[in-house]
């Protein structure tokens, strides 16, 4: 009897310990460790960068023109909001404030450029694939729509069909995506109407108590510059062009109304105040990067950041000053990546093929958009601040100014310094999705593709 039981507890043994291996194989894989210098996919990309005819492109000798508009993006029905971090699913009950899509439009002779940003979370992938049919007909396709988000945890969601989208914005709903395009198309239209002359002039500003470093509080590196552009027509019109590091997380969990967090108040109050007819924020490096913890109440919080911010701009925006450029060159470049290596210990991750079919497929690219001496760098995720000082050297020796966004209309999760990788924490190991050396890996294609530039 005793051994009829210990053969059917070693046989049990044996078919839980056989199930678990074959689940194990079918969903796991070992971290993919390569370096990534020795990938396929990163030689592939650095020959499509240097292949890149768009580079050669000779510049033109016109003086830039630059128009700006913004388009309500608050739908006709109700969403979920994004992220929807402990809301449960849960429609937004109101509207603490406003979001738009804020565009400008720049034009150089034939050659026309939309710089385009939302308050909204990310630039959803679906949306992004909307861009090279909806203005075809005006000119415009992802060749040439620079687009960028605010990152606010508090706006619309229901736009990203696939499970994690879902975990992320809400249920999908498929009146979104085309409601955005086209709040997103009419910006364009209405900001191209505009174009007249304009001068340009650029400061960056470093702030005090504004912006931490979020996954490292003590010894972590902290990019605390807020980047101001400022545009001045010569009818006296006058815009400025804002990117800071500090994720726009005042407002988050349980937080029912819309709001575009502490860059809509701060976008809000300086429009109200006469200095610029028409201000406009995305979200820089804000990898690593969370708003200065000031006070515990939210609000309170986001008045602190705002009234800071804009104080900032106040105090710098009429000492900036401006001129007239004549370059303007915009380089939409697909890149390549690893497999997905979602991890779920530090050396097991997801095979690709379940974390896509999570996911969902896109294209991945980086946009390069070159207005006079000025750079921005559109990536495909959240891009931390603490890679941003090497960058912005070799900016310096090339006499250019560096703009770093992030959300650029793709998205690929978190891209932290390749020290961070191994830390547990939301940033380095829940959201970011590629592997290791990503971190290297994009400072090295910007720096590249800067290099290029006329």
């Amino acid at each position: 009897m005793q051994l009829r039981v210990i053969r059917l507890i070693f046989y049990t043994f044996l078919v839980i310990t056989s199930m678990m291996m074959v689940i194990g194989f079918v969903f796991f894989k070992p971290l993919d460790t390569k370096p990534y210098y020795k990938s396929d996919y990163f030689v592939r990309t650095y020959k499509a960068i240097e292949s890149n005819t768009k580079f050669d492109e000779l510049v033109a000798k016109d003086t830039i023109e630059a128009g700006w508009a913004k388009c309500s993006l608050l739908p006709p029905f109700g969403t979920p909001i994004a992220i929807d971090a402990n809301r449960g699913g849960k429609y937004f009950d109101g509207v603490h404030d406003s979001i738009y899509v804020r565009t400008f439009v720049f034009k150089q002779g034939k050659k026309k450029i939309a710089y385009v940003s939302l308050d909204l979370l990310i630039v959803p992938p679906i949306v992004t694939s909307m861009m090279d049919t909806l203005l075809a007909k005006q000119g415009f396709s992802l060749q040439n729509i620079y687009l960028t988000a605010t990152h606010t945890h508090c706006s619309i969601g229901a736009w990203h069909d696939s499970f994690i989208g879902e975990l992320f914005a809400g249920k999908f709903d498929a009146r979104v995506p085309p409601f955005i395009a086209g709040a997103i198309a009419k910006s364009i239209l209405d900001a191209e109407k505009k174009v007249s002359k304009v001068k340009i002039g650029y400061k960056a500003v470093q702030t005090h108590k504004l912006v931490y470093n979020r996954l490292l509080e003590n010894g972590g590196e902290v990019d605390s510059n807020m980047r101001i552009i400022k545009l001045e027509k010569e009818n006296g019109e006058r815009a400025c062009l804002i990117t800071f590091t500090a994720h726009a997380t005042c407002l988050h969990d349980r937080v029912m109304k819309i709001s575009g967090d502490w860059p809509g108040t701060m976008v809000r109050r300086i429009d109200s105040s006469g200095k610029s007819n028409f201000t406009c924020f995305s979200a820089g490096s804000v990898g690593s990067h969370g708003p200065f913890k000031c006070k515990k109440d939210k609000w309170d919080e986001l008045d602190y950041i705002s009234n800071a911010a804009t104080a900032v701009v106040y105090k710098n925006l009429d000492s900036i000053t401006t001129k007239y450029a004549t370059t303007l060159t915009m380089i939409h470049q697909p890149i390549e990546l690893r497999q997905p290596n979602y991890r779920v210990n530090s050396f097991l991750v997801l095979r690709p093929h379940w974390f896509l079919k999570f996911f969902g497929q896109q294209k991945n690219f980086i946009n390069i958009l070159q207005i006079g001496d000025l750079v921005f760098a559109g990536m495909p995720c959240d891009f931390s601040g603490e890679m941003n000082e090497v960058l912005d050297e070799q900016a310096s020796i090339q006499h250019k100014k560096l703009l770093v966004t992030s959300f650029n209309g793709c998205f690929i999760g978190y891209i932290t310094d390749d020290r961070r990788y191994h830390m547990n924490t939301y940033e380095t190991r829940t959201m970011n999705w590629y592997g290791p050396g990503n971190g290297a890996y994009f400072t090295e294609l910007i720096m590249k593709m800067m290099a290029r530039l006329k």
